[in-house]
């Protein structure tokens, strides 16, 4: 049996409760039993640092400098905040976190955890893959199909019962809250993650930690419009495994990028990057600008992730043909 598997077992077992388990109280609970061996949701990473915020390197600098640049700029707004967390996995390194342990509207964000869920599930031997749950898999992310993912909230008994698998076999997604499906029009605001549950999500998919990992990764992988990929500098041949969530007052990105140096050797690292507006939702009117302006803006925080673990991996910067070095407003 894998640690994982170990730790999840133990999970499985831990005490009933209306509050659910949290990163903190998962290790606790761990010791308590006597676990001999802990997998940190992120590599790297003590129990003590996972709720810390701030890391004080030069990318997140430089990502800081970039925002406020914005806001001094009039593009984003007062209400606008932002969530970004970045996260070096070959080297086992935090490299930005910033605002990561609010919770936000999770958007489409929410279907990576329909699908853990599915495939907890699936590994637990009370579901089965078929050819209609792979239909509805890929469905639902690669073409974010809001059908296919209530399809998969219902078959595994509603929205509070997925959440119970979540929280209750999961106890280092602190911020993610499964309560409702998506509505008819899309406009689902009450389902709730952060760039935080986001990367650990990640990072522990790429380490294979999660029931069939190789699985959820296939579907992750599959072509798709994304802001961490599609549109940017970035140059053909990098990997992304990676989900994009939209509502009027949240757009996010979240995933893995897997760039290769010449010896073929890969360095992955996992970015996640949100954009909430509360007050949208509620507000009387629509700007049909505010989505792509916020997503133009995503794609430049990628574009300068990507330099910074280029400059990191490859020993020299990234000079793309389309900005000549100059990314998040200046060199790097």
């Amino acid at each position: 049996m894998s640690s994982i598997e170990t730790i999840l077992g133990v999970a499985e077992h831990l005490p009933d409760s209306s509050n659910p388990i949290n990163r903190r109280d998962f290790v606790k609970g761990l010791s308590a039993l006597g676990a001999s061996v802990f997998v940190k949701p992120e590599t790297g990473i003590s129990p003590a640092e996972m709720a810390s915020n701030g890391v004080d390197s030069p990318l997140e600098s430089r990502i800081d400098s970039y925002v406020k640049n914005l806001r001094i700029g009039g593009r984003l707004a007062s209400t606008d905040e932002i969530s970004v967390t970045v996260y070096d996995i070959n080297h086992g390194k935090k490299i930005v976190s910033i605002n990561e342990d609010v919770s936000r509207m999770a958007a489409s964000t929410i279907k990576d955890f329909v699908m853990l869920a599915f495939y907890h599930e699936v590994k637990a031997g009370r579901q089965r893959e078929n050819k209609k749950t792979s239909k509805h898999l890929q469905l639902m992310i690669q073409k974010s199909n809001n059908n296919s993912t209530n399809y998969f909230i219902d078959l595994l008994g509603g929205p509070s019962r997925v959440n119970s698998i979540i929280r209750q076999n999961y106890g280092f997604f602190n911020e993610t809250r499964i309560v409702e499906k998506i509505p008819r029009g899309g406009r689902t605001y009450r389902n709730k993650t952060s760039s935080h549950d986001l990367n650990i999500f990640y990072n522990q998919l790429w380490n294979n930690n999660l029931p069939h990992s190789d699985k959820m990764k296939h579907y992750l992988n599959l072509p798709k419009t994304d802001r961490l990929y599609d549109r940017t500098c970035i140059p053909p041949g990098v990997r992304q495994y990676s989900k994009s969530g939209t509502v009027y007052g949240l757009v996010a990105d979240s995933g893995v990028l897997v760039m290769k140096d010449a010896s073929g050797k890969n360095h992955p690292y996992s970015i996640n990057v949100m954009i909430e507006d509360k007050t949208k939702p509620n507000s009387g009117g629509r700007d049909t600008s505010w989505v792509p302006r916020r997503s133009e803006i995503i794609r430049t925080i990628s574009e300068g992730v990507y330099d910074f673990m280029y400059t990191t991996h490859m020993g020299k910067p990234y000079n793309c043909p389309q900005h000549k070095g100059k990314h998040l407003g200046g060199r790097q």
